[in-house]
C-alpha cells in the first residue's frame, strides 16, 4: 500500500510538472542533442542570396537602392530562378524612379516574387497593444505573393519553431517558407524546423555577385531564391540549435527545407506522455514490490537508455520528438523511492541488529556476570580483559584492577605450572586453601576447568588487526561430586567388604547349618525304621518320621537359600553337557509323582520337538522339580482333581520351550510379574495352606538366565497357571552332537 501511495504521488507530481511547462527546457535541449547526432541533406531546391559584408563594402550604401534590387530580379531570371523572395522591408517611401524600376521589374516576373509582411506590437513591449502589419507598398505587392517572414524565439532564446501563416482579420496570411514549399496548415500553425538538415548544402550566393553576373547559373536555375541579409553589421542574426548563430534567410531557406523534406519534427502530446507515465508508475510499483530496490534502480537505468536510444531512432527515421523527459524523471524518482526505501530498510536492519547485539551483550554480560562458573578471558598475550566476581572470590583477587593484569599474578602459581593450555577435555586442580572474606582461608575447592580459544574483531582503533585470538578459562566447582565420588568409593568399599562377610557368613552356615541337620535326619530314619531294636509306642516311630521330614525341608530351605546368596555373589558356575532332555523329564515326573502331596494329582507328558540341549543336567532337573512341586502344591480346585501337564514343544526362533501348567486357582495379572521376587507369596497371609520360602521360582529364573533363557508365566484366574523355560537356539543339539562343538558355537540345531 506503501509503494501504491509513494507512485501515485510520483505521477501526480510529474503530470503537474508536465502541465506547468516545467519539463519543456530539458525536452528542447533533448531535441537538440538529437538534431545534432543526425544529418539530412538539403534538397536542393533553394539557394539565398545573402547581402553579406563583401555586398556592403562594395555599394557602400544601406538601405541598397531599390534599382539595384531591379537588377537582381533581372539577373535572376535571366539565371531560370523559379520564384524569388525578399526577406528585405520593402515598406517605406524611396525616391520615386527607383520605386518604378522595381515595381516595373515585379511586374515582368508576375506570380514569381514573394514580398514579406511584418507583424509586431504597435508598443514594443505591451501585450494589450494592436498588431501592426508592415506591407510593401502597394506597387510592389500588386504583382507579387505576400508572405509572413516572422520568427518567435523560445523560452530559452533559440528559433526552433516557425510558422505556417497568421490568422489576421480572418485572413489567412501563409509564411514565407510556407508559401514557397506550397503547403500549409492553418490548424497548428507552428512546426519545429529540423536544424538536422546540412545548412551547407543550400546554395548561398553573394548580392553583388548576382547583381555582377559573376555566377553559375546552374547553381540557380529552377530553384526558389530568397533574397535577404546575412552580413553580421545588420542585426538579422538569431540563436538556433545545432548551428548557434544563423541569418534570418538562412533559417526560412531551413524552414523550407524542413516542409518540402517532409521533416518536420512533430512531438508527441501529454496524452501520450500521461499515458506512459501512469504505465512506468504501475511497473516501478510492482518491480519495487517483487523484486527490490536493485532491479529498480538496474531497470531504471536500462529503461532510461532505452526510452533516449528509442526516441533517437524515431527522431532520425520518422521526425518524430517523443517527450521522454518526464518517464525519464519518473524513472528517476521511483529508483530513488526505491533506493530510499532500501536505505530506510537498511538503517531498520542495522538499528534492529545494533540493538540485538546490544542485547546480546548485556545477556552475555549476565551470563559471566551470574554464571556458577568462574570465568577469566585473557589475550593471546596473558594479559586479562575481563573476570567475573566468582573468579575474583575464588582466587581472592580484586575484580577491579584484574583488567589489564597478567593471568600469572592473578592465578596460584601450582595451577599455572599444571594448566593444559591444549584445551583437549577438562582437567581438575584442587586449590587447596583459598581465600575467603576477612582474609581467612577456607576448605579446599575441587575445580574443574577448561580453556577455549576464539578468534573475535580486532580493536577497531587498530586498523591492521582484523582478528584476534582469546583464551576463556572456566572454573566450575566440582567439590561436591569430588566428595560425592568419594563418599562413593567408600561405600564401594564397604559394599565390597560386606560382600565378603557375607560370603564367609554362607560358607561358615553351609557347614555350621547342614552337619546337625544332617544328623537329625539320619538319626531319626534310624529311629523310624527301629533299627536298634522297637520303640514300644508307634507314635514314637510317626515323630521320628516327622523329625526326619521337618530336617528335610529345613535343609531344602538352607540349600536354596545358599544358591541365591551363591548366584548373588557370583559363585555359580554350569556344569554344561549335552543332556537327554527326556530322560531328564521322566525322572522329575516319577520323582514328583511319589510326593505325598501328588497324590491323587494326574501329571502328563507331552514332548515334541528336539531331545538334546547343552545344558547343566543338574540345574535344568532341579528347575523342572521347582515347576512340578508348585504345579502340584497349586493345581486343582475345590471339587476338583488336580491336574498338571509337562510338555516341550519347538520355539519359532528355532529354541525349545519347555513348560509346566496346572488347572489351578491361577493367580490375579497385577501379581504375575513379581511371582520369581525372592521370598514372594502369592498369598501372603498366615492362613495359608502350603509352605515354602518363595525362592522356587526366584531359582528357576536365575538358573534360566545363566542359560541365557527366560522364563515366561501365564495365568488366568480360575483356570491355572503355566510357566515356560524358554531355551535359546544355541542351547538346542542334534543327536549325538558334542557337548565341546556346541560350546564353540558350531551348534546343530533341530527345528
Amino acid at each position: 500500500m506503501r509503494q501504491a501511495l509513494i507512485s501515485v504521488c510520483i505521477f501526480l507530481l510529474v503530470a503537474a510538472i508536465d502541465f506547468g511547462g516545467g519539463w519543456e527546457e530539458f525536452e528542447l535541449w533533448l531535441l537538440d542533442q538529437r538534431m545534432s547526432k543526425v544529418e539530412h541533406p538539403a534538397s536542393g531546391g533553394i539557394a539565398v542570396v545573402q547581402i553579406d559584408a563583401k555586398t556592403l563594402k562594395a555599394i557602400e550604401k544601406w538601405p541598397l537602392p531599390r534599382d539595384l534590387h531591379a537588377r537582381l530580379v533581372e539577373n535572376l531570371r535571366g539565371a531560370g530562378a523559379d520564384q524569388i523572395a525578399f526577406d528585405i522591408d520593402l515598406s517605406g517611401m524611396r525616391a520615386a524612379p527607383e520605386n518604378r524600376i522595381l515595381a516595373e521589374a515585379f511586374a515582368r516576373a508576375p506570380g514569381a516574387i514573394v514580398l514579406p509582411l511584418f507583424f509586431q506590437k504597435e508598443s514594443a513591449g505591451d501585450a494589450a497593444s494592436e498588431i501592426v502589419v508592415t506591407r510593401p507598398l502597394p506597387m510592389f505587392a500588386e504583382h507579387a505573393w505576400l508572405a509572413n517572414v516572422n520568427v518567435k524565439p523560445e523560452v530559452d532564446g533559440r528559433i526552433r519553431r516557425a510558422s505556417y501563416g497568421v490568422w489576421l482579420d480572418e485572413k489567412f496570411y501563409m509564411s514565407l517558407p510556407a508559401l514557397l514549399a506550397g503547403q500549409a496548415n492553418r490548424k497548428d500553425l507552428f512546426f519545429y524546423v529540423n536544424y538536422s538538415i546540412r545548412a551547407g548544402d543550400i546554395p548561398r550566393l553573394s548580392y553583388i555577385d548576382v547583381l555582377e553576373g559573376a555566377f553559375d547559373s546552374a547553381a540557380l536555375s529552377g530553384k526558389k531564391v530568397i533574397v535577404g541579409a546575412t552580413a553580421i553589421e545588420l542585426g538579422d542574426q538569431l540563436t538556433v540549435p545545432n548551428y548557434g548563430v544563423m541569418p534570418g534567410p538562412v533559417i526560412q531557406a531551413m524552414a523550407y527545407e524542413t516542409i518540402a523534406q517532409d521533416l518536420v519534427i512533430r512531438r508527441t502530446g501529454t496524452a501520450v506522455t500521461l499515458a506512459g507515465l501512469a504505465l512506468i508508475c504501475l511497473l516501478g510499483c510492482f518491480l519495487t514490490k517483487r523484486a527490490g530496490w536493485a532491479v529498480v534502480l538496474g531497470g531504471g537505468l536500462v529503461l532510461i537508455i532505452g526510452l533516449q536510444a528509442g526516441a533517437f531512432v524515431l527522431f532520425k527515421n520518422a521526425a518524430v520528438g517523443l517527450d521522454s523527459i518526464a518517464w525519464s524523471f519518473a524513472v528517476v524518482f521511483l529508483a530513488g523511492n526505491a533506493v530510499l526505501s532500501e536505505l530506510r530498510k537498511q538503517r531498520r536492519l542495522i538499528q534492529r541488529q545494533k540493538q540485538e547485539n546490544e542485547y546480546r551483550r548485556l545477556l552475555m554480560t549476565s551470563v559471566v556476570e551470574d554464571s556458577s562458573d568462574a570465568i577469566i578471558i585473557a589475550g593471546a598475550d596473558g594479559v586479562v580483559e575481563e573476570a567475573n566476581p566468582l573468579a575474583a572470590r575464588i582466587f581472592g583477587f580484586n575484580r577491579h584492577e584484574a583488567a589489564g593484569a597478567r593471568l600469572g599474578d592473578l592465578l596460584p602459581p601450582c595451577l599455572m605450572a599444571s594448566m593444559d593450555h591444549s584445551g583437549a577435555f577438562p582437567r581438575e586442580f584442587v586449590l587447596e586453601h583459598p581465600e575467603q572474606r576477612g582474609g581467612q582461608e577456607g576448605d579446599p575447592i575441587c575445580l574443574e576447568y577448561s580453556i577455549t580459544h576464539s578468534f573475535v574483531p580486532g580493536d577497531p582503533r587498530d586498523r591492521h588487526i582484523l582478528n584476534r585470538k582469546i583464551a576463556t578459562y572456566t572454573f566450575h566447582d566440582v567439590t561436591a561430586r569430588h566428595r560425592a565420588a568419594q563418599a562413593i568409593e567408600t561405600a564401594h568399599r564397604q559394599e565390597r567388604e560386606a560382600s565378603r562377610a557375607k560370603s564367609e557368613f554362607i560358607a561358615n552356615m553351609s557347614h555350621e547349618l547342614r552337619t546337625p541337620l544332617n544328623a537329625i535326619i539320619g538319626f531319626s530314619e534310624l529311629i523310624a525304621r527301629e533299627t536298634f531294636g522297637a520303640l514300644g509306642d508307634e507314635r514314637y516311630k510317626q515323630y521320628a518320621l516327622d523329625v526326619a521330614a521337618s530336617g528335610g525341608h529345613l535343609l531344602a530351605v538352607v540349600n536354596d537359600i545358599l544358591d541365591i546368596s551363591r548366584i548373588d555373589s557370583g559363585n555359580v558356575s554350569l556344569c554344561e553337557d549335552e543332556m537327554d532332555l527326556p530322560g531328564a523329564i521322566d525322572a522329575c515326573v516319577r520323582i514328583a509323582r511319589s510326593w505325598p502331596q501328588a497324590q491323587g494329582v494326574s501329571i502328563e507328558i507331552e514332548q515334541a520337538g528336539p531331545a538334546c540341549l547343552y545344558a547343566d543336567a543338574r540345574l535344568v532337573k532341579q528347575m523342572l522339580n521347582n515347576l512340578l512341586s508348585n504345579a502340584v502344591k497349586f493345581g486343582g480346585k475345590k471339587g476338583e482333581a488336580g491336574r498338571v501337564l509337562l510338555r516341550t514343544a519347538p520355539a519359532p526362533d528355532g529354541g525349545l520351550d519347555v513348560s509346566v501348567a496346572d488347572n489351578g486357582m491361577g493367580v490375579p495379572p497385577e501379581i504375575v510379574g513379581r511371582l520369581c521376587e525372592p521370598f514372594f507369596q502369592a498369598n501372603a497371609t498366615l492362613a495359608r495352606t502350603h509352605e515354602g520360602t518363595g525362592l522356587g521360582l526366584t531359582l528357576v529364573r536365575s538358573f534360566m538366565e545363566l542359560h541365557g533363557g527366560q522364563v515366561r508365566i501365564d495365568s488366568i484366574p480360575g483356570s491355572g497357571t503355566c510357566v515356560t523355560l524358554a531355551f535359546p537356539a544355541s542351547r538346542v543339539l542334534a543327536p549325538g552332537a558334542g557337548g565341546k562343538e556346541a560350546k564353540g558355537g558350531s551348534i546343530n540345531r533341530v527345528g
